[in-house]
């Protein structure tokens, strides 16, 4: 299989070229990169095959923050995951009775593969843009990120992709819908974002949740990348107006 290195160098632009080496040479992943991400997503995915893997935390260390913050399951909630990559996080939440969960990602490869081991058909697998989601306004209770965010602000322009993303949250977001977001920095980073538009209206809580210091099993699984550390995830939820 060729590397994503490999793979850009066929046809695309000097600019695109060079990131590439820079990132074959050892520089930080392209994560949120504008050209270099599906690129770079589709072919982790592909390396890691079949497996479930969650970034941060796994969803029993989860479970008890999306009974406190999400809305009963029993309402019958509309909840988006965005960003969910190879996570097994929508099928828990499904199985946990939370029935309407749609889940996005950019990678059309993580969308594949979902969709074939999904027991559950009426879970939505869909490939999407996450700061272009093709939903109506308003329409979800509770939005899900696990370093979704992180990523994006990893790209070449972090805040004009941060405050993208941010907005088309807020916009789908039912009014006194929840965001709940998982990230590896604390709140003195994140805060700045998330308060930056004040037209939102959030009302933003965060709390610090210890992680375990083999990354749930990942560095074992040699799924760490260099640049990684291994610290506390911080969950940040806001509540829009």
């Amino acid at each position: 299989m060729l590397s994503v290195g490999e793979s850009v160098e066929r046809g695309l632009s000097t600019t695109v070229a060079e990131r590439s080496e820079k990132f074959s040479k050892g520089g930080l992943p392209p994560y949120g990169d504008e050209d270099l991400s599906v690129l770079y997503w589709d072919a982790r995915h592909a390396r890691s095959g079949a497996a479930f893997f969650d970034w941060y935390l796994d969803y029993s260390r989860l479970r008890s923050v999306f009974h406190q913050e999400f809305p009963a399951a029993e309402t019958q909630p509309e909840i988006l995951d965005v960003g969910f990559g190879t996570s097994e996080i929508p099928m828990r939440l499904f199985s946990d009775g939370w029935e309407f969960v749609t889940a996005v990602d950019l990678s059309a490869g993580s969308v594949r593969l979902a969709q074939q081991r999904r027991e559950q058909k009426s879970l939505q697998f869909l490939q999407m843009d996450a700061c272009k989601l093709n939903f109506p306004d308003h329409c979800f209770h509770a939005v899900f990120d696990k370093a979704t965010f992180d990523t994006l602000v990893c790209s070449s322009r972090p805040n004009v992709s941060a405050q993208a993303y941010l907005s088309e949250v807020f916009r789908v977001l039912m009014p006194g819908g929840v965001f709940l977001m998982v990230t590896h920095s604390g709140p003195a980073e994140r805060m700045p974002y998330l308060l930056q538009d004040p037209s939102r209206g959030w009302k933003v809580q965060a709390a610090r949740i210890p992680k375990q210091s083999s990354l749930d099993g990942a560095e074992a699984e040699g799924e760490t990348e260099e640049g990684e550390e291994l610290q506390e995830a911080a969950a940040t939820k806001s509540r829009a107006p």
